[in-house]
């Protein structure tokens, strides 16, 4: 009786254990970005960013708020700017995952966009656009512009 018990324990442990295993499974990481700065605006060097690829950037605004924005490479060398968040999903906070093969998928309906297209989105998925001037390989924000997408996060 006493070893019925123990193992009875025991295999409660176990389906807590795998239980606790499944739920963290699903949960999603806040994305990993690079941080930027600078009171006026941000200035990137973009001549690592191949064709076809994104990065994502974060800026911490003087109230403490964490905005994101990607920055992408398009197969025509175009260099796009978005907000991490979409037109009718950013009210849950998901914003995008980045795929090594340059694609943007939203974490909340799951739709996808390659680089080239992620301007254009899909259905009612819809990146929000984010203003941004190149000289070079270097982009620069507007400190501005970027708090302008507070709201999005």
């Amino acid at each position: 009786m006493m070893m019925r018990a123990g193992a009875l324990k025991w295999m409660g442990a176990a389906a807590a254990v795998i239980a606790a295993a499944a739920l963290l499974s699903n949960l999603e990481l806040p994305p990993r970005c690079t941080r930027v700065a600078g009171a006026g605006g941000v200035s990137i060097d973009l001549s690592a960013l191949a064709r076809g690829q994104a990065r994502l950037f974060c800026y911490q605004d003087q109230a403490g708020d964490k905005i994101r924005f990607i920055l992408a490479r398009g197969s025509d060398g175009a260099v796009h700017s978005v907000f991490d968040a979409c037109r009718q999903c950013y009210s849950y906070r998901k914003g995008y995952r980045l795929n090594p093969n340059g694609n943007l998928v939203c974490r909340l309906c799951g739709n996808r966009y390659s680089v080239d297209n992620m301007m254009n989105g899909k259905a009612s998925c819809v990146p929000v656009a984010l203003r941004h001037q190149q000289s070079g390989s270097t982009v620069r924000i507007s400190a501005a512009d970027i708090r302008g997408g507070r709201g999005l996060f």
